[in-house]
């Protein structure tokens, strides 16, 4: 019969939402988790023979921090955000002597999401 509530009242729908909503999460960490290596790579040691690490590297790894902190706020993982809104944040101050700490907080708050 048409206009006949569900016997489930909905709960299927909610069930099917929070399914797609844990995929985006877990889709949404797995890339964040990319990130996060790519800005360790981009601002761990130079190659040898090379000085230090050049703008390019700091300026995708700040892009990079971006991206991770909206995306790791937005589906609950809130020290990882944390973590790459400081490293952003330094970055984009330009404050070297701070870079070292903020990448070791980065890399605490991905090994603490790794499985």
């Amino acid at each position: 019969m048409s206009g006949e509530r569900r016997a489930d009242d909905g709960r299927a729908d909610d069930r099917a939402m929070d399914d797609a909503v844990a995929r985006l999460a877990g889709d949404a960490r797995r890339r964040n988790l990319a990130r996060a290596e790519r800005v360790l790579v981009l601002l761990g040691p130079a190659p040898r023979g090379q000085a230090g690490r050049d703008g390019e590297a700091r300026e995708e790894a700040a892009l990079l921090c971006h991206s991770m902190a909206g995306s790791a706020g937005t589906f609950g993982d809130d020290e990882l955000a944390a973590a790459a809104l400081h490293l952003e944040s330094v970055l984009l101050d330009g404050a070297a002597d701070r870079v070292p700490a903020a990448v070791d907080r980065l890399r605490e708050s991905v090994d603490a999401l790794r499985p």
